[in-house]
Formats: C-alpha cells, structure tokens, sequence
C-alpha cells in the first residue's frame, strides 16, 4: 500500500481526470496525498503587481478527499513546474508521482516542452502518467 502520493494539478480538465485515477491505487488509510499546483515565475518584463490567476485548488481538495481514504493537503508552489513537482516529492517522501499529459509528440514535445516527461526522467519514485 502506497503511503505518500505526490498529484500534479494544473487547472485543466485533465487535471480532474488524473485525480479520478486515484481511485484505481492502493492507498493506506493513514497516508497522504499532496495535490501540486505549480505557478511558474513571474516575467520579469511585466509590472510586479499584476495579477496571476491560478486554479481554485479547493475544488481538487474536494475531489481527492472523496477518492481516497486518508488526508489530503494542496500546495501552490512557483517555480519550473518539473523541477518544483521533483523537489516536492523528495521533500515528502513520495511513493508516487501521478501527472498528467497532453499527448504531445515528436516535434511538439520539443518545442512546448514536456513536463510529464521531464518529470519521469528526474522523479525519485514512480510515476503514473494519465494521457489526455
């Protein structure tokens, strides 16, 4: 039974979907799940106080507390969204890593740049990517 599970949480649709599939782990009753939402930095071109909308992580707390059967925190960090979900990860201890991916290919995949793939590459633990 999995113990610790790291969620990476965007605001998409997706985002719903890979926090359904939480329903499908064994997790135990006295473990954690950490819901992510990662904002990238703030562009240092534009003016400080502007406003950066992020997704209400309420509404995914809600969500993971009605899939699985132990605690459930969210966490809105900033930074490179690969690297910060890895660092939160190591920092929990995590189990588990489920994210997320648009199914980009080839070219695109370069170009847009993958985080569920850089994610794979550089996570401490396993990862369960859910395909859009």
């Amino acid at each position: 039974m999995l113990k610790t599970v790291v969620v990476a949480v965007d605001g998409s649709e997706l985002a719903q979907d890979v926090i359904k599939r939480l329903s499908w782990l064994r997790i135990a009753s006295d473990g954690q799940v950490h819901l992510v939402y990662v904002q990238p930095p703030p562009d240092p071109d534009q003016p400080a106080d502007l406003p950066r909308p992020h997704p209400d992580l309420s509404v995914y707390l809600e969500q993971c507390r009605q899939m699985v059967p132990c605690a459930c925190s969210a966490e809105m960090l900033i930074g490179d969204p690969a690297s910060e979900i890895v660092r939160w990860a190591v920092t929990c201890g995590a189990q588990l890593i489920v994210i997320g991916s648009r199914g980009l290919t080839g070219f695109e995949r370069i170009l847009q740049r993958s985080v569920s793939a850089e994610v794979v590459a550089e996570a401490p633990c396993s990862v369960l990517v859910v395909h859009g």
